[in-house]
C-alpha cells in the first residue's frame, strides 16, 4: 500500500458502491411498518406505496448507502 492510499484510506480491496445496484430483498422486508430508509435517502430515491417494500428509482439513487445501513432487516443492498 503506497503512502498516498494510506494515508487517504484507499486500497486495492475498497468497494466501487459507483458499479453496484440497489436492491430490495422483500423477503428480508416485514412489510408491515412505514420503511424507516425511505426518509434518510438523501436523493429520494426510495419510494413507499402503503406497507409493501419500497421501490428505488435507480436513475435517482447515487448509491450513497444511508438507506441500506439504516435498514434494520438488512432488507436492502448494494450488490
Amino acid at each position: 500500500m503506497s503512502a498516498f492510499s494510506n494515508f487517504f484510506g484507499t486500497s486495492k480491496g475498497t468497494e466501487n458502491k459507483t458499479d453496484k445496484t440497489l436492491v430490495v430483498k422483500a423477503a428480508r422486508c416485514p412489510q408491515n411498518h412505514p420503511c424507516p430508509s425511505v426518509r434518510v435517502c438523501p436523493v429520494g430515491a426510495l419510494t413507499q406505496k402503503g406497507m409493501a417494500a419500497p421501490d428505488v428509482n435507480a436513475e435517482k439513487c447515487i448509491k450513497c448507502g444511508k438507506c441500506v445501513n439504516f435498514c434494520p432487516m438488512r432488507a436492502l443492498v448494494l450488490e
